[in-house]
């Protein structure tokens, strides 16, 4: 699979730093001082000494002529703690850092990867992979594009970005398509010219010479409604006109609707492919094969600590293990233990809360204030975690299988909603919701196991600063 360099900025994820943070970034930075020794009367600054060109003092020019000293780390007051090869090794184990582009290391997506094969090989239509972030969309649809490459087919991977129209996002592909010499020579023509749907679809039937299939990640970022309805004319275009070229839209959603309004004509050309959370033994495997490959052992509760804790996510399983694992490392063992995986979970939500510092301060804040509530705003993350999006209707149900109980539950859920409503987003019909951070909801659920603190959550920095404020018209 060829990937295609679309020369996008990356946008900056909403919700992954808190504001506080945004407002410093804005205000025009300052040198601070370097700490030194202070300068006296007796002693002449170094503005009064004479410096010959080169820009160095006499003094620094004499020491010029010097032998080199060699750096020594016994100097430092500190020496710096040598680097562990069996941490580094952790890290490339566990990594969470990059998609998965081998199809042994993708776990629990073989029904997935075989429908899709399936569905665009064989059938020749078009597919929109969507699920929540961490959830292995990326990886999923890479691994595809090499089964296809073996297949026979040229598939070329791209990426959207926010600001994209429909140009933006097809234009790279063109120098990578396998087309004729004459659709060489009308693609450079194109080069040079806006491209349209009509155009463009009508070269890519005329002049493609081999199945061709145009992934497309990372689609949710685009925000023109313009670009979008392009999109879907152009798969209702080339599957009218039999084109060799499937296009493949892969992106965060809780549904199809989520990503594409796609026309009911197109509907039945379009192949969805939820990527749902794993099962456990799936996870397990995982683990245990990131274990081996960092050359640890996992003992049986800790194993399923980190499963139940991912709540099916793959990213997350990696991340905790990751965690847990440079705990065992520290203390200079080669068994995790359930005390390692406690230790790792807190470490990995640390993290995230210092990276989602409003999502986290909400939940805290929340979580403290529900009182019989509590129960049911973890199961909401629970929820979030196997059914990516969440409605007020669905966890009325889930309470009554899980928690039990008829009006309560009705009034809990209601409260949980309300109070979880500042972090999620609504979904096309205006009855179901994400979480805008969609890796929030197990680190909800980690939060609501922890027990709830004796005093009141500290106050957030924009509450802080509105009692600053209190007095000021009114405030």
């Amino acid at each position: 699979m060829t990937a295609i360099d679309h020369g996008f900025a990356q946008d900056r994820p909403s919700g992954m730093l808190d504001w506080l943070a945004s407002f410093r970034r804005g205000m025009p930075r300052t040198e601070a001082p370097t700490p030194g020794p202070r300068t006296t009367a007796a002693e002449p600054l170094l503005l009064d000494t004479p410096v010959p060109p080169g820009f160095r003092s006499v003094h620094q020019t004499e020491e010029a002529h010097e032998a080199p000293r060699p750096l020594s780390m016994g100097a430092m007051a500190t020496p710096l703690k040598p680097i562990s090869l069996r941490r580094d090794s952790i890290y490339n184990a566990f990594s969470t850092a990059m998609p998965v582009t081998d199809r042994h290391g993708l776990a629990g997506r073989n029904s997935e990867l075989e429908k899709l094969v399936e569905a665009i090989v064989v059938q020749r239509k078009h597919a929109v992979i969507f699920g929540t972030r961490g959830s292995g969309k990326t990886s999923l649809a890479r691994v595809f594009g090499d089964l296809a490459d073996e297949a026979g087919c040229v598939a070329l991977y791209g990426s959207a970005s926010g600001d994209a129209d429909f140009d933006s996002l097809f234009r790279p592909f063109l120098a990578e398509l396998p087309m004729s010499a004459a659709g060489k020579e009308k693609a450079r023509k194109l080069m040079d010219e806006p491209l349209d749907v009509t155009r463009l679809a009508a070269l890519l039937v005329e002049d493609v010479r081999q199945r061709s299939i145009l992934i497309l990640d990372e689609y949710d970022r685009v925000r023109s409604d313009d670009a979008k309805s392009e999109v879907a004319t152009l798969l209702k275009l080339l599957t009218d006109i039999h084109s060799p070229v499937q296009v493949v839209l892969v992106g965060i959603a809780g549904d199809v609707d989520g990503l594409i309004a796609a026309h009911p004509s197109l509907r039945r050309h379009i192949a969805p492919q939820r990527v749902a959370p794993i099962s456990k033994p799936e996870l397990e495997r995982l683990l245990l094969s990131c274990a081996e490959n960092a050359r640890l052992q996992l003992d049986p509760d800790a194993l399923d600590a980190l499963a139940g804790a991912a709540m099916g996510s793959p990213y997350h399983a990696r991340l905790f293990g990751m965690q847990a694992a440079l705990v065992t490392e520290a203390g200079g063992r080669d068994r995790m233990t359930l005390a390692d995986v406690e230790q790792g979970l807190a470490s990995a939500l640390d993290d995230w809360a210092e990276m989602s510092g409003a999502t986290h301060a909400l939940f805290r804040r929340i979580l403290w204030e529900a009182n019989a509530s509590r129960r049911m705003i973890a199961l909401a993350g629970v929820a979030a975690s196997q059914m990516s999006v969440i409605s007020y209707d669905r966890l009325v149900r889930l309470g009554q299988e899980v928690l039990g109980g008829g009006s309560i539950n009705e009034q809990q859920a209601a409260d949980a909603m309300r109070r979880l409503q500042p972090a999620l987003t609504t979904m096309p019909g205006g009855d179901l919701f994400m979480f805008e951070d969609t890796l929030a909801p197990q680190f909800l659920l980690l939060m609501a196991k922890q027990p709830a603190p004796a005093v009141p959550p500290a106050p957030t920095p924009a509450e802080e600063m509105r009692a600053m404020l209190r007095g000021v018209d009114g405030l």
